[in-house]
């Protein structure tokens, strides 16, 4: 079964709302979203996703994968999206990052627009630009083979 990239727009907001609430305030990727680096568990990647819903401009949202075989977990494990708070980038939930991977956990954690090395102005969850990011997020994450998808 794979994840349903129409799922209706107040669960987009919801599912964006309860991300930013977990880790505080704060089309489908280009095939140029292939993978920067790779270490110890961690997998940087340069997403490109539409600027706004039916925009075609794009934007540079710069995110980390990782997952751990640590927790003697192996195949498919469950994902968690982490965001972080406003003025942080994905750096700044590293360390929740790294945890979560060593549970057994895929963990997926970016720089929302305007922060870290992601591109774009800050829009604070416009539901067209942030909440549509998580979409796309979403949609990278079912892709991966390391992902539960039920």
């Amino acid at each position: 079964m794979r994840l349903r990239s129409r799922v209706p727009r107040r669960l987009f907001a919801a599912a964006a709302s309860a991300a930013v609430l977990a880790a505080g305030p704060g089309g489908l990727p280009s095939a140029a979203a292939a993978p920067q680096a790779r270490e110890a568990g961690r997998e940087d990647v340069l997403l490109s996703v539409p600027e706004s819903r039916g925009s075609g401009k794009k934007v540079r949202i710069d995110a980390s994968f990782f997952t751990s075989d640590a927790s003697g977990v192996s195949g498919r494990r469950p994902a968690v999206l982490l965001a972080h708070g406003f003025g942080g980038s994905k750096e700044s939930v590293r360390e929740q990052a790294v945890e979560l991977a060593d549970r057994g956990y895929a963990v997926l954690t970016w720089s929302a627009r305007g922060f870290g090395a992601s591109g774009g102005r800050i829009g604070l969850n416009s539901p067209d630009r942030e909440v549509e990011d998580v979409k796309h997020l979403l949609d990278w994450l079912a892709e991966r083979p390391e992902v539960e998808l039920d």
